[in-house]
């Protein structure tokens, strides 16, 4: 293949990874996300709400929008956390007494000053794959524990939030991907001496 051929191969590349990256900081549905993080305190009588993304590659989750948090704030494992279990297994779970078990959210209280009591958290499926891409949390019930009514609420809101949290999980994989695309073309840029 001549020189002449491949420079415009690698432009193409360049264009392509260009627009990739420009899809994924234009990602318009974190409005929508932080909205609902808004509102649900509120509907279920909760002191917050968190909506984490699966990073399959890492295996961990971090915070998409949060009560009082900044994006990507806060990671947690995918093991010993309770947005682990729930995105490890695909069932919902709720916690009391949290306050007397070490775990995940431990960290998280040493991190943000944030004491969690009790929490529910319910998974979030990808509406293509069908896989648990992301998962949904309300911390401390203002009265009482989470119960079976609460689960419901967040389990409809998880199924309207599907394909939103799914196309900010794609658009991890596609900057991951462009992130390698722009390597590989510096490397081939190297080989040619451009």
């Amino acid at each position: 293949m001549d020189k002449v051929l491949l420079e415009q191969k690698l432009n193409q590349l360049r264009k392509k990874q260009q627009m990739m990256e420009k899809a994924w900081r234009e990602a318009g549905n974190r409005k929508l996300i932080q909205f609902f993080v808004d509102i649900m305190p509120k509907a279920v009588e909760a002191e917050r709400c968190s909506i984490f993304i699966l990073d399959p590659v890492d295996e961990k989750a971090w915070l998409q929008c949060g009560t009082g948090l900044n994006e990507k704030q806060l990671q947690v494992p995918t093991k010993n956390s309770i947005v682990g279990r729930v995105m490890s297994t695909g069932e919902f779970v709720i916690e009391d007494d949290l306050e007397d078990q070490v775990g995940a959210h431990d960290i998280v209280a040493v991190k943000t000053g944030f004491v969690t009591r009790n929490a529910i958290c319910v998974p979030v499926h990808g509406v293509t794959t069908k896989k648990v891409v992301g998962a949904i949390q309300m911390l401390n019930k203002n009265r009482g524990n989470f119960d079976d009514a609460d689960r419901v609420v967040l389990e409809k809101l998880a199924f309207h939030l599907e394909m939103n949290i799914e196309n900010i999980f794609l658009r991890q994989e596609l900057a991951k991907i462009s992130v390698e695309m722009g390597q590989k073309i510096k490397k081939l840029e190297a080989k040619l001496g451009i």
